[in-house]
């Protein structure tokens, strides 16, 4: 009976490979509601940097992130999207998380041990297409490496060289877009412009960006609840980073996860991506929460928000704080 209740409860059969049609998706159970498409494609707000002075740090900004950004045709255990890249970076997305397995010396994208049947070099396109139609725009993107290596002949460091110099497809877009790291430290605006800034999440003897949970970095990333009834408590420390970013060092740079799911043992509670962000009948949803409290409070940097499945209003919540 648990496991049946679940299976309700999640918005796509156990099996299916792919997302709903966000053109035909049913909007039972309203603003808590995990079988309601985001609408994210309603955002535009495709220069909403070019209004910004160019000596702001990126540190000091409030920026619409999505938690892996490519996972929007994926099953129900691993999808956290429901729009493609395009259409994020359009609503005005400017913080994303790139997994990148590294297998037979190129990088496709997972989630865990999950394809996503797409690839390092269609986000390299379609970041840097965006990036040259908006060239006041600056997108940070956390580089990941994920899951197990398997079948190279060369380190996970040299094929991202290998991207970046020789790859036909990619070489070109990297060397003019991708930011050039300091050490540790994030860019101004000014400096980031056009640019895609890189976070390692990965090993490498060179530095490509700053890297992932090291000093200048504040991160809430609890991701792993035992059921439905923990959204409290994932709540309780999203909101306390909140109120971390809007008071903290304007140099470091705060990042807060809106997502989690459950463990394997805690899926048949129907604790997927999706449940935690939307919400069912009787618990509501991360975003929810974090579009209230928001509201509620419209001052106040927050960094990086990291969330699954964004939603319009919160995407346009954050761009606004900027300005205010």
């Amino acid at each position: 009976m648990v496991l049946l209740t679940a299976l309700l409860l999640i918005p796509a059969p156990l099996a299916a490979a792919g997302s709903l049609d966000t053109g035909s998706a049913p909007e039972q159970l309203g603003a808590t509601g995990s079988l309601s498409p985001s609408g994210l494609e309603r955002a535009e707000n495709p220069d909403w940097m070019g209004g910004l002075p160019d000596d702001i740090g990126l540190s000091e900004l409030s920026l619409p992130g999505t938690h892996d950004t490519m996972a929007a045709r994926a099953s129900v255990f691993a999808e956290t999207q429901d729009v493609d890249l395009p259409i994020q970076l359009r609503a005005g997305v400017r913080a994303l998380d790139i997994r990148t397995r590294h297998f037979r010396d190129v990088f496709p994208i997972h989630h865990g041990l999950e394809y996503l049947d797409t690839n390092f070099t269609d986000v390299v396109v379609q970041l840097t297409d965006f990036l040259r139609d908006h060239p006041t725009e600056a997108v940070v993107m956390r580089l990941k490496e994920e899951y197990t290596a398997a079948e190279n002949t060369r380190s996970y460091e040299d094929t991202l060289d290998w991207y970046i110099h020789d790859n036909p497809e990619t070489g070109v877009r990297l060397r003019e877009h991708l930011w050039h790291a300091d050490g540790n430290r994030f860019p101004t605006l000014g400096e980031a412009r056009g640019k895609i800034v890189v976070i390692q999440g990965f090993d490498s003897e060179k530095p490509f960006g700053p890297r992932w949970a090291t000093a200048g970095m504040d991160i809430q990333d609890t991701y792993e609840l035992a059921e439905l009834r923990d959204v409290d408590r994932k709540w309780d420390l999203v909101r306390a980073q909140f109120d971390r970013a809007a008071a903290g060092d304007p140099q470091t740079f705060f990042v807060n996860h809106l997502s989690a799911t459950g463990n394997p043992v805690a899926l048949v509670t129907g604790t997927v991506p999706v449940t935690v962000a939307r919400g069912v009948p009787g618990t509501t949803g991360i975003l929810t929460r974090a579009e209230d409290h928001l509201t509620a409070n419209p001052t106040g940097r927050t960094g990086a928000v990291m969330a699954d499945y964004p939603t319009p209003e919160l995407v346009d919540e954050l761009v606004a704080r900027n300005f205010r």
